[in-house]
């Protein structure tokens, strides 16, 4: 418990806790339970992407071109259910072209062994070029009734994407803590020669990071189709740097080797409530960038502190048990 009160998780989550306080003393709407299960809703896009770009994260690779992945699986989504797909095609559809995304990143950096960075800023392009061609450069309007209706559907007040991606969220945890093929995530961006050594299979880890990045994004290319109605060209537009923004602020290490589900998830809500609350602010949407980026810089300068200032209560303790220790040892 003492180690999750002094995690980056933990101080995100008081900030977005008083980050929404502040902003219901302004304006007590932001408090009502409608309002803040909107701001959760509008969230779980970022939070699927999110989650994704994690496990790319966590083996000290990057991502640049979920958002285009999420942008063409819901291309696909929308074609197929307009050429009259029954809706579980159709979202099979979309999960296969998101699969399929993640695997070519995967190849490039695995196989071809591509820079990350080189890979897939080569396939954002390819990718939101595909969008074009297969609509015209058109948007995917009058979808079937069908997908509209998995957004209305409400349990207890809440969405149902909002339960879906909970379960989503939950399972990606459990998996991520108790499964041990899921611990060499973290020990190939800990040390990727230490885990090649040790017979870890790291070419496959990292395979399945990307692949799982491009499955997320369909994931969320479903939510938000199902949520807006429609497919426009600019789906998903800039997602990938919000989902490595959000992977910062949870605590997600750009270096590899650490961060948790909960804490993209706690990064991703983060990011979202920060819009939605400059909203009720009355804060002109010109400044939503300007604010996010300065919110960003402060979590992060306030954890550095926050964990330096441990650090150095943790060695002090440590020094001043030594010298009681040397201390006790000369009395005797």
């Amino acid at each position: 418990m003492r180690r999750w009160l002094t995690s980056r998780e933990a101080l995100v989550t008081g900030l977005l806790v008083l980050l929404v306080l502040f902003t219901g003393l302004v304006n007590p709407n932001a408090l009502k339970f409608r309002s803040l299960v909107e701001v959760v809703n509008a969230s779980l896009s970022l939070l699927l992407i999110t989650l994704g770009e994690m496990f790319v994260i966590l083996t000290r690779g990057i991502d640049v071109s979920v958002g285009s992945a999420a942008g063409l699986s819901a291309v696909v989504l929308g074609l197929t259910l307009n050429l009259g797909w029954p809706l579980s095609l159709a979202i099979l559809a979309a999960l296969a072209t998101g699969l399929l995304a993640g695997a070519v990143n995967a190849v490039g950096v695995t196989l071809l062994r591509v820079p990350p960075i080189i890979m897939t800023l080569g396939t954002l392009g390819i990718y939101r070029g595909l969008m074009r061609i297969l609509t015209g450069g058109s948007w995917i309007e009058n979808l079937p009734q069908n997908i509209k209706a998995l957004n209305l559907w409400h349990l207890l007040g809440v969405p149902f994407f909002v339960w879906a991606t909970l379960a989503v969220l939950a399972l990606t945890a459990y998996v991520t803590w108790r499964a041990r093929p899921a611990r060499y995530f973290y020990a190939v961006g800990d040390n990727p020669e230490g885990a090649y050594f040790l017979g870890l299979p790291v070419r496959p880890t990292q395979f399945a990071a990307y692949t799982l990045a491009g499955f997320f994004a369909a994931l969320a290319a479903v939510v938000f189709t199902s949520q807006i109605g429609f497919v426009s060209m600019n789906a998903a537009e800039g997602y990938e740097l919000k989902a490595i923004a959000a992977n910062v602020v949870g605590g997600v290490s750009l270096t590899g080797g650490v961060g948790t589900p909960l804490g993209a998830a706690v990064g991703a809500l983060f990011m979202t409530a920060v819009h939605s609350m400059l909203i009720f602010l009355g804060v002109p949407g010109i400044w939503d960038n300007a604010f996010a980026g300065v919110i960003l810089l402060l979590v992060v300068y306030l954890d550095y502190h926050v964990r330096r200032t441990l650090e150095f209560r943790r060695r002090q303790a440590r020094v001043q048990g030594e010298a009681a220790w040397e201390a006790e040892g000369g009395r005797s």
